[in-house]
């Protein structure tokens, strides 16, 4: 069977799964999610294979270029060669990496940090986040608040997004609370989208480009597959919503979302090594154990757990396994550990098709540390609807998860045919 026929299948699988997921199965709602999977295909169809769009990928990789170097040169003024300046020593193993990702990837997280929150002041971003709320209600007739979050999530990230409508979090139905969960963890937003495209730039050309495209053919399909697992009616008025800056000026804001964003490098520092720490511990006490005559590890468990998902995915047959592997990885852990562990991988190892499917298959916040870290911020926000909240938590990250994958599935297709 080839890889398009298995994508197929896989596409129909995946909805099948929806349909299974969904409280309404009598009333499923197909128009809604054909709405979803068709503003996938044509918004993977025009982003990345219409030229003026290559230009435009290369556009964007020169301006997170131009990010990661200004960052740069910050984190060198303060740290010097730690973080990429000139070594004042001789390398006695020039063969051997030095780079730090603390020190010299995060960093652009606080410039990226501060800038989105200038832009947000100045209205650049505002009126970008008000025509996509707009779109959003008219295709899938969401409220005015969750249309204003959802496209905000693509700039700002899940935590800062449902931040803009706050005071209306408490009237939002489980419906809208599940569009906002499922549409957070389906996608990458604000800073860790530059983070991780200059990341994966060594790699593969346009990354950034590429991430932000995963964002965008997701978010609709996010929505749609949102309101055919917990349908509901709109519960708030549709009273326009003001977006206005917190800020009393543009210093005020580069400052405050500098703050802002030296907690999110903070916070996603600590995670990384919690999580790697505990791989580590957990394949040492795996290790005592073997399975036909081979050590057990978590990275051949997720691999054997996660192979139907990526040959249904369409994935090369000589890259399925390495897909699961990185797809159980980016589920259990988070996307940063996936996508170093792709980039950690021998140039051959994956295929051109394959490495540009994983770009999207990995790209958004779905894994089981943001489940925690998104029901403990909307919880602390409305904490009287904390128990709708958490026992959607896990449905919204299935939801997400499914989302990634159709985006995957959709430009690997597109990929072989187009």
């Amino acid at each position: 069977m080839n890889e398009v026929a298995r994508a197929l299948i896989g596409i129909m699988v995946f909805i099948g799964i929806v349909w299974g997921l969904s409280e309404a199965k009598r009333g499923f709602a197909w128009r809604i999610l054909a709405i979803g999977l068709g503003a996938q295909i044509v918004l993977a169809l025009l982003m990345t294979r219409l030229p003026i769009m290559e230009r435009a990928f290369r556009w964007l990789a020169g301006g997170t270029d131009a990010l990661q170097v200004s960052a740069a040169r910050g984190s060198q003024f303060v740290f010097g060669y730690l973080a990429g300046a000139p070594s004042p020593f001789v390398a006695s193993q020039p063969a051997v990496s030095t780079f730090i990702f603390g020190l010299q990837a995060l960093p652009a997280i606080l410039l990226v940090g501060a800038l989105s929150a200038l832009l947000w002041h100045w209205g650049v971003l505002r009126v970008i986040v008000r025509g996509s709320a707009w779109l959003f209600q008219r295709l899938f007739g969401v409220s005015g608040p969750v249309g204003v979050s959802t496209s905000a999530c693509i700039f700002l990230g899940m935590i800062e997004a449902p931040l803009l409508i706050r005071p209306l979090l408490p009237r939002l139905s489980r419906g809208e609370l599940f569009i906002l969960m499922v549409d957070g963890l389906a996608v990458i937003g604000g800073s860790m989208m530059i983070v991780l495209g200059a990341l994966m730039e060594q790699r593969i050309p346009g990354a950034f480009g590429h991430i932000l495209t995963a964002t965008l053919i997701s978010t609709p399909m996010a929505i749609a597959m949102a309101r055919v697992i917990v349908p509901s009616e709109r519960s708030v008025d549709e009273a326009p919503i003001e977006l206005t800056s917190p800020y009393r000026s543009g210093l005020d804001a580069m400052v405050q979302g500098t703050l802002a964003a030296v907690a999110m490098a903070v916070n996603i520092a600590a995670l990384l090594i919690v999580f790697i720490g505990t791989v580590a511990l957990l394949d040492i006490i795996l290790g005592n154990f073997a399975l036909g005559g081979a050590p057990i590890s978590t990275a051949g468990i997720l691999g054997w757990l996660f192979t139907p998902i990526a040959w249904l995915m369409g994935f090369p047959l000589a890259d399925v396994g390495n897909a699961a592997q990185l797809l159980g990885t980016k589920v259990a852990l988070n996307e940063v550990i996936a996508y170093g562990g792709l980039l950690a991988m021998p140039a051959d190892a994956i295929s051109p098709k394959g490495l540009l499917m994983l770009t999207y298959a990995l790209g958004s916040f779905g894994n089981i540390g943001s489940v925690a870290i998104l029901i403990g911020a909307l919880t602390a926000m409305a904490p009287e609807r904390a128990q709708d909240i958490i026992a959607l938590g896990f449905r919204a990250l299935a939801a997400a998860f499914l989302t990634t994958c159709l985006s995957a599935t959709i430009v690997g297709a597109l990929f072989t045919l187009v």
